[in-house]
């Protein structure tokens, strides 16, 4: 039986109603990697029980107010919904122990979970450019940690944010970076792991960054966890 996969969800509105959004290719990625995609449309205790992993998925910014600190001006959209049903819906997996994996907005989710801060805009407070709108660069890779073990020392990635982590969540360890920017980490003791980049858009038949490895291994990792015991 396929790991069943919780993945979140945005929120638009269409023809004046709301809808739950998500990109096809999020699921096409756990899918094609063994597990079976299931939309989260709350955040219930009983998701966490039975779901066997949890897939915080990219998106909007998340409201300061959650780590803490004042909006600025360069602070985008926000999704204050969004924001209270994936800090409930990680709360509830990491008390599990059960796998969690974070693509982008999802990194930032879970450092701002476990106490860390975002810089709201890399441009603005770190005079950091060229990490948005589908820009390639290399990122760095930490030896003995989970990432450098699928993907090797240095990779090509994408990049489609303006925020980024600022001050390091508690048990958690940076795994990968490019110059000042924390581009993925891990956790010490729990199944978690996390990328600023969007791994989804380098995998599978509709590819969009052709550059950089094929990210199916970690998806195949996550998933695997997923179904193990834990």
């Amino acid at each position: 039986m396929r790991p069943l996969i919780l993945l979140t969800t945005g929120l638009g509105t269409v023809r004046e109603m709301e809808q739950r959004q998500l990109f096809q290719n999020y699921g096409d990625s756990v899918y094609e990697a063994g597990g079976q995609p299931l939309l989260a449309l709350g955040m219930d205790e009983e998701l966490a029980d039975r779901a066997d992993g949890l897939f915080l998925t990219g998106g909007v910014d998340i409201e300061p107010d959650q780590y803490g600190e004042k909006r600025q001006e360069w602070c985008g959209q926000a999704d204050l919904v969004r924001d209270r049903e994936e800090l409930r819906l990680f709360s509830l997996f990491a008390e599990r122990r059960k796998p969690v994996l974070g693509v982008c907005r999802g990194l930032q989710l879970i450092n701002t979970a476990l106490g860390g801060t975002l810089w709201q805009d890399q441009r603005q407070e770190l005079g950091i450019d060229g990490h948005e709108n589908g820009a390639v660069h290399q990122v760095s890779l930490e030896k003995g940690s989970v990432i450098n073990g699928l993907f090797g020392d240095e990779i090509l990635v994408n990049s489609y944010h303006h925020q980024s982590v600022k001050k390091l969540g508690s048990g958690l360890e940076v795994t990968a970076k490019s110059g000042g920017i924390v581009e993925a980490f891990e956790h010490q003791t729990l199944p978690i792991l996390a990328v600023q980049w969007h791994p989804e858009r380098m995998t599978g038949k509709d590819r969009v960054t052709p550059e950089g490895p094929d990210m199916e291994p970690l998806f195949a990792w996550f998933v695997m966890k997923s179904g193990r015991l834990l």
